[in-house]
């Protein structure tokens, strides 16, 4: 789907919500499979989906393209409710897949031992959630910094610098002390 098309089924979905089904299926899949790398449970990652979904068209008489993706816009929405849910339930889950944690090791320079991998994992546990939430995006999905911007509601540079400051985090708590 072009972003013209998406823009006018969007129009259509505004002036009539029972015409959204059509941008429901479209971004379904994505969505759910955002929600599931983080949220690891297939019953809550429906409900979780069906919440984004059900804010989004909620939301959807305010919504404003401004150059942006819908999918970011559900990409936020998504977030929102997994920071909810996590916050409700006062603990985080980080599960990164061999390929994501070697690709982020590749980044902070390290050996792909098994001993260094857990001090990875280690390190990342100590994260901040809105810190977290930087390397899932870049290393779980896969984001470039635009998209991470849009997600984030900042721009590219905002994405690419905090992104730095986290991995300049991470090597800080991966360092060896002297």
């Amino acid at each position: 789907m072009d972003r013209t098309e998406e823009e006018a089924l969007i129009r259509a979905a505004q002036a009539k919500p029972e015409r959204f089904a059509p941008l429901y299926e479209h971004h379904f899949t994505a969505i759910f499979r955002f929600i599931l790398k983080r949220a690891a449970d297939r019953d809550l990652t429906a409900d979780l989906t069906q919440q984004t979904f059900l804010k989004a068209m909620v939301a959807l008489p305010r919504y404003e393209p401004r150059g942006l993706p819908f999918k970011a816009f559900l990409y936020r929405i998504a977030l929102n409710e997994l920071h909810m849910y996590w916050r409700k339930r006062k603990e985080k889950v980080m599960d990164l897949s061999h390929a994501e944690v070697k690709g982020l090791s590749e980044e902070l320079g390290m050996p792909e031992q098994e001993a260094e991998l857990a001090s990875l994992g280690r390190a990342l546990g100590r994260l901040s959630a809105d810190k977290a939430q930087l390397i899932e995006l870049r290393y779980m999905d896969g984001m470039s910094f635009a998209e991470m911007g849009a997600v984030l509601g900042v721009g590219e540079d905002a994405a690419k610098m905090r992104t730095h400051r986290v991995l300049s985090t991470l090597r800080t708590y991966l360092s060896p002390r002297a």
